[in-house]
């Protein structure tokens, strides 16, 4: 196995974006401060870790092999972390073993599963973008097969299902390559199975990496970063480039119209920017507010990953009659992977939460955004500390929208290892609640969930 070093000429593999080496088991954590007890089940978190060998000149971020990174907490303890690859045929084929079962056929799509994590009807789930199906997990993290939910998935799957906070049930916006001009959208009940299928005629093949809803509308983002013949004919492991030409525009279908198809989806054109993640979304009369990380621009000239400008917190007010358009900053500093209270996506809020980005997309702040008031709380602990992706649990019978906890995995630079920190959602500048010490580092990686046991 080659060691890739941490001082690789590809940012993408340098410094806490380095993959690590090892599968590692650690039991009985230590903690500072106290785990509330409220807090019984797993956090894990998702991203790429290549393993064998590549060409580090051109490796691209969102192709490494998936690993999931775990930590266990009941009784305000934290009883285990572990780190496991995702098992593909690939990863076998460098570290051994017999690859997992799978619903489909060998040739079908396959795309390291590198990008989320989720529950869902009781089964967790690695996923990602681009043609491929979920890869189911055990509670602890092996590799129990490569999924077609119960032989109701048509073909592809997504990184971000949106869970309907009504219903239970996910919403999914999917794409390939070979479909040419058209993404799928699914909705996949709370017994885990697809009940719904909408294919939608856009202009190109855009990599369509998120999705937001509203009660009204599914969104479709239909933006300039699209899939590119030339380069999948040269090699390219990721050949999504950025159309100077192509046309930004957001769709809307109908989600209370069950029969509702594609020529019923609303198209409203927007600036060319590229989004990656919706803070959220929601509906005011004939509008639709959307608040997002925007990008100016994806993989026009640095093609290893997003470096084409800083993603700024940006909020639109579509309206989906006229097709009128406003777009106003919410916050200019550089920031993504926005995350809400899970049990408000799609309605109205008030509170974001977002990792601010450094220098070659490292972990940087923690801010919360009251979009209220307009106040942002950024809690900065550099040099030393560096924060992902935060993630909201609430706190059951909780009044307010803040009343709970965020949890993000954060990289000691003194220590070279990662803490799990909880913070008083209403206080994310004071001290943690807890930290959950790791004796091993995480990598800056892409998404991750709290699942309390039983989801």
């Amino acid at each position: 196995m080659t060691t890739i070093e941490r001082n690789s000429p590809n940012p993408f593999l340098a410094g806490n974006l380095a993959p690590v080496h090892e599968e590692v088991t650690v039991t009985d954590l230590r903690v500072t401060g106290s785990i509330p007890t409220e807090l019984t089940g797993r956090y894990l978190r998702n991203g790429p870790n290549p393993v064998g060998r590549i060409n580090e000149e051109k490796y691209h971020w969102f192709t490494g092999h998936g690993m999931v990174h775990g930590i266990r907490l009941r009784d305000s303890k934290a009883e285990w972390y572990r780190n496991r690859w995702v098992r593909t045929k690939q990863v076998c084929d460098v570290l051994g073993g017999t690859p997992p079962p799978s619903d489909w056929p060998a040739d079908h799509p396959s795309f390291p599963a590198n990008t989320s994590v989720i529950g869902h009807a009781g089964r967790t789930y690695a996923i990602v973008e681009g043609g491929s199906p979920p890869i189911e997990l055990s509670y602890d993290l092996d590799t129990v097969r490569i999924s077609s939910l119960d032989g109701t998935l048509p073909m592809a799957f997504s990184a971000h299902p949106k869970r309907d906070p009504r219903t239970g049930e996910l919403h999914v916006m999917t794409y390939w390559w070979g479909w040419g001009n058209k993404v799928q959208y699914l909705v996949v009940g709370v017994d885990g199975r697809v009940r719904r299928t909408v294919d939608i005629d856009t202009q190109g093949g855009p990599m369509l990496h998120d999705l937001a809803i509203t009660e009204k509308y599914a969104l479709v983002f239909d933006l300039p970063c699209v899939f590119n013949l030339d380069a999948a004919m040269k090699g390219a492991s990721l050949p999504y480039y950025w159309d100077h030409d192509y046309e930004a525009r957001i769709g809307f279908l109908p989600r209370t119209n069950e029969k509702a198809t594609s020529a019923d989806v609303k198209w409203v054109s927007i600036d060319p920017c590229y989004i990656f993640h919706p803070m959220n979304a929601y509906d005011e009369g004939d509008e639709v507010v959307l608040d997002a990380a925007r990008h100016p621009k994806m993989f026009d000239r640095e093609r290893r990953g997003p470096s084409e400008g800083d993603p700024v917190l940006t909020r639109w007010r579509l309206n989906v009659s006229t097709g009128a358009v406003r777009e106003t900053t919410i916050d200019d500093r550089p920031q993504e992977f926005p995350r809400i209270r899970e049990d408000l996506v799609g309605l109205p809020y008030r509170y974001g939460y977002a990792a601010g980005i450094g220098v070659d997309f490292a972990q940087d702040t923690l801010t919360k955004t009251d979009h209220q008031t307009g106040r942002v709380v950024a809690r900065t602990d550099q040099p030393r500390f560096g924060y992902g992706e935060p993630v909201f649990v609430a706190r059951t019978g909780g009044v307010d929208e803040d009343d709970g906890w965020v949890i993000a995995l954060r990289h000691d630079t003194v220590s070279d290892t990662s803490d799990l920190v909880i913070f008083d959602a209403a206080a994310l500048d004071a001290d943690p609640v807890a930290v959950v010490h790791l004796p091993v580092r995480v990598p800056n990686g892409f998404h991750g969930n709290w699942i309390p046991d039983g989801q």
